[in-house]
């Protein structure tokens, strides 16, 4: 059985992630695995909705089996981001091709692009764009001019770049998984949608408040689950609700707490995180006072968010992935996980949050990590539900 990896966060689940899994499914995988993103994000914000219902969304539109990235790597860079998708894709030893959309839609240009990136001649040429002051990404594109200009154009394409750094995790780890892109189409990142071919960004999706407004873009068994998700208060998360506990818990921070929060230690940036803290009034102004040309804004919520749920940058130094967690499954999916046994799979695989915590003191802080996330997001719903969630909701069943 031909099996493929997809890392996701579907916030929420749209037509174009369903046009992705049945494009992989076209290149002939007969199963498809999510490594799915939790409640806190890529993007340094809370999710928009649960990942247990994002879920149940890929596995109600074509995957198999929904495995959670866990949270030091689900808030982190797009490098950490694509370690944590990809480590818990090849722990299960059976996932023979890993399937991510592209600008370029060229698979090996993205991985000679990610080849590149840890050759030394680029490297040094990125580390002198970035002391120009200039942002990650476009020091990425003036180091690839320099030394390889005939992959600048993948530099340039935040897809094509994120795929990269997949491709980057597969030749670290001598992973036999092999990259595969579906080229996008339709709206961008955070643009509109595009009438013609239903498609619009999670982005885009977020800023409405009603389910009934997006549905034209996401596939009706989604459309259920997101309605069914408004009545019961369960949906949307609103960072409005937070704010005060996310800046009282900042505000009880030393300098140095901030030093040991992921990315945030680089360059002394704690210290400009830690006078930013001290002058905020609200969760906007503490971004923008943080915030420059060399600082994405992206990087400063994600710094924010870690601050807030206590992260610490040596948990990542010291440990690796410590287990698999399943989110969510079909008869499919139940039947890969016996060829992940089969193969070897090297690390425990479980739906109890609880069973996982037991299998070692990293596990035990990852499960804890986890169980605290999900506790304060739940504080964000219009009917926020108890502590203790991410020990006891089931695994889902499709």
């Amino acid at each position: 059985m031909k099996i493929a990896g997809i890392i996701a966060e579907y916030d929420p689940f749209h037509n174009g992630h369903a046009y992705q899994i049945a494009k992989t499914r076209d290149m002939g995988a007969k199963a498809v695995v999510v490594a799915l993103g939790g409640e806190f994000t890529q993007r340094g914000e809370p999710a928009w909705c649960s990942k247990y219902l994002r879920a149940e969304a890929a596995l109600k539109c074509g995957a198999d089996l929904v495995l959670e990235i866990p949270l030091p790597y689900a808030v982190g860079s797009a490098e950490r981001f694509a370690e944590g998708g990809v480590k818990v894709l090849d722990a299960l030893g059976c996932v023979d091709m890993l399937s991510f959309g592209s600008e370029s839609g060229n698979a090996k240009k993205i991985m000679d692009f990610a080849a590149l990136s840890e050759r030394e001649d680029y490297i040094e040429e990125y580390k002198k764009a970035l002391s120009e002051g200039i942002s990650s990404a476009a020091a990425r594109q003036k180091a690839a001019e320099a030394v390889a200009p005939e992959l600048a154009c993948i530099a340039a394409n935040p897809n094509d770049t994120l795929g990269a750094e997949y491709c980057k995790w597969l030749l670290r780890l001598g992973s036999k998984i092999k990259p595969s892109t579906v080229k996008r189409y339709g709206a961008g990142h955070g643009k509109a949608a595009v009438l013609k071919s239903g498609m619009a960004s999670a982005t885009y999706l977020r800023s409405f408040e009603e389910p009934e407004d997006i549905f034209p873009f996401i596939p009706y068994k989604v459309y259920e689950l997101l309605a069914e998700g408004y009545r019961d208060g369960k949906l949307p998360f609103d960072n409005k609700k937070i704010e005060p506990a996310v800046l009282a818990v900042l505000r009880m921070m030393r300098e140095d707490d901030f030093a040991k929060v992921p990315d945030c230690a680089a360059e002394g940036l704690y210290h400009r995180v830690f006078d930013a803290v001290q002058q905020a009034e609200s969760l906007e102004g503490l971004y923008n006072l943080i915030k420059t040309k060399r600082y994405a804004m992206s990087r400063v919520k994600r710094i924010v968010s870690g601050a807030f749920l206590g992260l610490d940058s040596s948990v990542l130094k010291n440990s690796d992935l410590p287990y698999v967690r399943v989110l969510g499954m079909n008869d499919t999916g139940a039947a890969v996980l016996k060829e992940a046994k089969a193969a070897g799979c090297r690390l425990p695989i479980s739906s109890s949050l609880a069973d996982l915590a037991k299998t070692s003191e990293t596990a035990e802080y990852f499960a804890m990590l986890e169980s605290r996330a999900e506790d304060l997001w739940q504080l964000g719903l219009p009917k926020p539900g108890r502590c203790g969630l991410a020990y006891t909701t089931k695994i889902i069943k499709v």
